[in-house]
C-alpha cells in the first residue's frame, strides 16, 4: 500500500472524533471495512495521529454510508474523516491515484457523463414554470422507456414541468475530488440559473442529496414524495395484491434520515398492493448495499462481500428498492431485485420481478436513445 501524510487539518479532525469515541464498537457491527484495518475505532484513530500518514486503500474501502454515525452514541463521524482523507490523497499525489483504485473507469464516465452526447439542456420546461425532473444517470441506463413513462405522468400531476438530463457528478465528488467536482456541478448550477429553477424532482438517492447540498436555493423532492400524495398510476393501483410473492425493502444508504422518503415508498407499495417485509438494518439504520463510495471500483473484495451480506440479511428471494446501483449489487448477490419504478412503470416486471441484464455497452446506448427520445418531444 501507498502511506501518503495527512496534512494538519485532518489531524485535528481525527483528533476531535477520536476525543469523542468512547470504544463501544457499535459502528463496527455494521460497517463492512473498520475490522479490515483495526480493532476497534479509537485504537485506528490513534494509529493515524501517531503515524501522521494513512495506507491509500483506508478511506478508499470507506462506502461513505453514514452508517458509523447514526448508531454512534456519541456521533464520530468516520465517514467525514475518510472523505477529507480522499481529498487529502487526490491533493497529495496531484490527482494521480495509485491505479488500484479505479479513477480510470471514474474519470471515462464523467467525461461522458457531461459531453452533448449524453446529456441535454433543459427540456419541456412550460412558461413560468419552475420545476424540473432530474432522473439521473442510473435509471436511463437502465430503461429511457421507464424514465419517459414517468415524466409523462409527472406532466400530468404537475403541468409544464420540464425535465434535465445530466449527472450530477456524485462520482467525481466520492473520489475525492471536489475541484473537479465543483466544475462539472457548474454546469447544473448554470442550466438552472438560466431557466429560474426553483425546484428539482429526482429519483437517484445521489442525486438527491448532491443537489440538495450545492444548491441551496432549490427545492429538492423526491418523485416518491409526489407519487405517495397525489397517487400511483390508475393501471397499477391494487394490481400486486395478485402477486404471491413477498419482497423485502432495501433502503439506500445516500436518504437514510429522509422519513418522509422512508414512508412515500412504503405507501406506494401499499398503494399498489405489493406484500413486503423490513430488514433487520432499514431506514435511518439501514446499511449498504455494497456500491457506495465507489468502493466496487476501488476495493471490490470489501464491495463484494458487502453486497452478499446484505442480500443474505432477508430470507425473500425478491427485493425491491429505489436506487437502480442498490438494484445491481442485490441482483449479484443472487437476488431477484426491482426498482419501484419498475412496478409503476414497466408492465413487462410483473412476469419476472427480477430486471434484465443490461452491459455497459448497452447502457451508455440507452442513456444515448433517452437523450434523442427526449429532444424529439421539444
Amino acid at each position: 500500500m501507498v502511506k501518503i501524510d495527512i496534512n494538519n487539518k485532518n489531524l485535528q479532525k481525527i483528533q476531535e472524533e477520536k476525543n469523542k469515541c468512547i470504544n463501544c464498537k457499535l459502528c463496527m457491527k455494521g460497517c463492512p471495512m473498520l475490522s479490515e484495518f483495526c480493532n476497534s475505532p479509537k485504537d485506528l484513530l490513534e494509529h493515524l495521529l501517531s503515524e501522521k500518514k494513512a495506507d491509500h486503500k483506508l478511506p478508499y474501502s470507506c462506502l461513505l454510508c453514514g452508517y458509523c454515525t447514526a448508531v454512534c452514541p456519541k456521533g464520530v463521524d468516520l465517514k467525514e474523516i475518510f472523505f477529507n482523507l480522499r481529498e487529502n490523497i487526490v491533493s497529495k499525489t496531484k490527482g494521480k491515484l495509485p491505479r488500484d483504485l479505479g479513477y480510470t473507469s471514474v474519470k471515462f464516465h464523467q467525461i461522458n457523463s457531461f459531453s452533448r452526447f449524453f446529456r441535454t439542456d433543459i427540456i419541456g420546461l412550460g412558461k413560468d414554470s419552475d420545476i424540473i425532473y432530474f432522473p439521473g444517470c442510473s435509471i436511463m441506463a437502465y430503461s429511457p422507456e421507464i424514465v419517459f413513462k414517468a415524466y409523462k405522468y409527472l406532466r400530468e400531476l404537475i403541468p409544464g414541468i420540464g425535465i434535465y438530463l445530466n449527472c450530477c457528478g456524485n462520482p467525481t465528488f466520492s473520489m475525492g475530488y471536489v475541484e473537479e467536482f465543483n466544475q462539472y456541478y457548474d454546469i447544473l448550477r448554470e442550466e438552472f440559473k438560466k431557466n429560474g429553477i426553483k425546484r428539482v424532482v429526482t429519483t437517484c438517492q445521489n442525486c438527491f442529496i448532491t443537489i440538495k447540498e450545492n444548491s441551496k436555493d432549490i427545492q429538492v423532492i423526491p418523485i416518491w414524495e409526489i407519487i405517495s400524495k397525489r397517487g400511483v398510476p390508475k393501471k397499477v393501483k391494487g394490481k400486486g395484491k395478485d402477486v404471491d410473492i413477498v419482497f423485502s425493502i432495501h433502503d439506500p444508504c445516500p436518504t437514510r434520515h429522509e422519513i418522509k422518503t422512508h414512508d412515500a415508498i412504503r405507501d406506494i407499495l401499499d398503494q399498489i398492493g405489493i406484500n413486503y417485509t423490513e430488514m433487520k438494518f432499514n431506514r435511518e439504520n439501514t446499511l449498504c448495499c455494497g456500491s457506495g463510495g465507489m468502493a466496487s471500483l476501488t476495493n471490490n473484495k470489501i464491495a463484494t462481500a458487502q453486497k452478499m451480506r446484505r442480500a443474505n440479511e432477508t430470507k425473500e428471494e425478491y427485493i425491491v428498492t429505489y436506487c437502480e446501483e442498490c438494484v445491481g449489487s442485490m441482483k449479484k448477490s443472487g437476488k431477484s431485485s426491482v426498482h419501484i419504478l419498475d412496478l409503476l412503470f414497466n408492465e413487462d416486471i410483473y412476469n419476472t420481478f427480477n430486471q434484465v441484464e443490461i452491459n455497459t455497452a448497452k447502457k451508455w446506448i440507452n442513456r444515448y436513445k433517452g437523450k434523442k427520445m427526449f429532444n424529439n418531444q421539444k
